[in-house]
């Protein structure tokens, strides 16, 4: 009898350990990473160099899949759904929890669904145009979209995105702006809508950049808090008067709700180490976007304070929710 106590008691400890003990082989196995835009865009080439560096330090592959499409919302419905075990992530773009939310029900909950593991950059943002339109700067532009409504038509990644909510704003601030919208995901497909002549302004975030290096495309105005390196004549919003914008758009590393500690931290500190691998820190100069780093707690109050400010945005420009 003393012997099967022993047995059973045996049995109930590994039992109970066993979590711990996966946690710290953690981890054993492939790593899937959800990536909430277009193969070949930024966020997607951002996370792929990132996830291949901590896929050689931990010894297991990672891989990417692209889960584009509802302004990120897809890929953030598919991290929140999946088991907290450390073997889903995502790699997508605030948006998502930032500002759709304020838009549309989503399928999750922004505060209560997800682990933030860590933000590996934020978007370099501006309105352009083809280089050979006629308009030189933002003013030229919101007097052209004030003087011939409805004739100007601007596309963005999606319905409620910051390029698109940006957008509604300024023509708030003007007055007397009509534009039309055209929501297009992926950067690609909205450089060719541009470039084709099919939409006459980008609203955009991130693939615009090489187009402007490249004098294709013409920057009115960037809407950082800092200029674009390609185009340095070329003034912020904030510059120009427009304050109290957030404080980026940034990219995000996440994971379920109910994620372990242990695992959380050491996605936390490899993401982060591999953030400043010389590798990294020239992608990021080519397409020109700023090393805005952050760990999960600071990523978490960043997305806090960007849902408040972008809410107040929309209540202001009086953008409706989006009908289902």
């Amino acid at each position: 009898m003393k012997k099967m106590k022993v047995f059973l008691m045996g049995w109930v400890c590994l039992f109970l350990l066993a979590p711990i003990l996966a946690q710290a082989d953690y981890p054993d196995r492939e790593i899937m990473v959800y990536c909430g835009s277009s193969a070949g865009g930024t966020t997607d080439l951002g996370i792929r160099i990132l996830s291949e560096m901590v896929s050689k330090e931990f010894g297991q592959p990672i891989v990417v899949v692209n889960k584009a499409g509802a302004s990120h919302t897809v890929c953030a419905n598919l991290v929140a759904n999946a088991k907290p075990d450390g073997y889903t992530l995502g790699g997508l773009s605030a948006t998502a929890f930032a500002e759709v939310p304020h838009l549309r029900k989503v399928p999750y909950d922004v505060k209560k669904d997800f682990t933030w593991i860590a933000t590996y950059t934020e978007y370099t943002c501006g309105l352009v145009v083809k280089a050979d339109a006629p308009w030189k700067n933002l003013e030229e532009f919101l007097d052209y979209g004030k003087k011939n409504p409805g004739k100007l038509i601007y596309g963005s990644d999606g319905y409620g995105t910051g390029g698109h909510i940006i957008m509604e704003y300024l023509a708030f601030k003007k007055g007397g702006v009509d534009w039309k919208h055209v929501p297009i995901p992926g950067g690609a497909k909205l450089a060719t809508s541009l470039l084709g002549g099919h939409i006459k302004a980008w609203s955009a975030a991130g693939t615009h950049v090489q187009f402007v290096k490249d004098g294709a495309m013409r920057l009115l105005v960037s809407y950082n808090k800092t200029r674009m390196k390609a185009a340095p004549d070329v003034p912020t919003l904030e510059e120009l008067g427009y304050k109290g914008f957030p404080r980026g758009r940034y990219l995000a590393i996440i994971a379920p709700r109910g994620l372990p500690d242990p695992i959380q931290k050491k996605l936390e500190v490899a993401y982060l180490k591999a953030m400043k691998e010389p590798a990294y820190l020239k992608f990021l100069d080519n397409i020109q976007f700023p090393a805005t780093f952050a760990g999960g707690k600071e990523t978490d109050k960043n997305i806090e304070e960007n849902y408040k400010i972008w809410g107040e945005f929309i209540r202001a420009t009086g953008i409706k929710e989006q009908e289902k």
